[in-house]
């Protein structure tokens, strides 16, 4: 009896690279972990399911809906845009910061709170803090 007649795993290979393909693209898409849903996705294919429910871990300042608002404030808002002057002295990281400082909040009231924050941790030489690593 020849053996080789069997099940053959190139498909199933063949469906775990797309289903890590697609695992990929959704996680880098809505902010968790690539390598962790790709690898769930090729062993486990219908862990794709549960990634398209998962809710998205990125910060609101990271949304691409945010960045376009963003602009808008940035150019028309009369608070947001005395504090983006005030704050560009410092550089653009700094500007960076207060953005999503305040997409996390978004409240007017926190504006000066966070101008005088942002200034004091460039003040005080810690100007990372707050900001996220892009590491993922």
């Amino acid at each position: 009896m020849d053996e080789t007649s069997g099940l053959s795993i190139w498909p199933f290979i063949g469906v775990g690279l797309i289903a890590a393909f697609l695992g990929w693209q959704i996680a880098r898409r809505k902010g968790l972990s690539r390598r962790g849903w790709a690898a769930a996705s090729f062993v486990f294919p219908p862990a794709l399911i549960v990634l398209a429910f998962a809710k998205s871990q990125q910060r609101p300042g990271e949304t691409q809906a945010f960045r376009n608002r963003w602009a808008s404030l940035a150019a028309y808002d009369p608070e947001i845009k005395a504090a983006v002057e005030r704050l560009g002295v410092l550089g653009p990281s700094a500007v960076e910061q207060f953005r999503m400082a305040y997409a996390d909040v978004q409240t007017r009231e926190a504006i000066p709170l966070i101008v005088a924050d942002v200034e004091r941790r460039w003040g005080a030489g810690d100007r990372h803090v707050g900001v996220q690593e892009r590491s993922r």
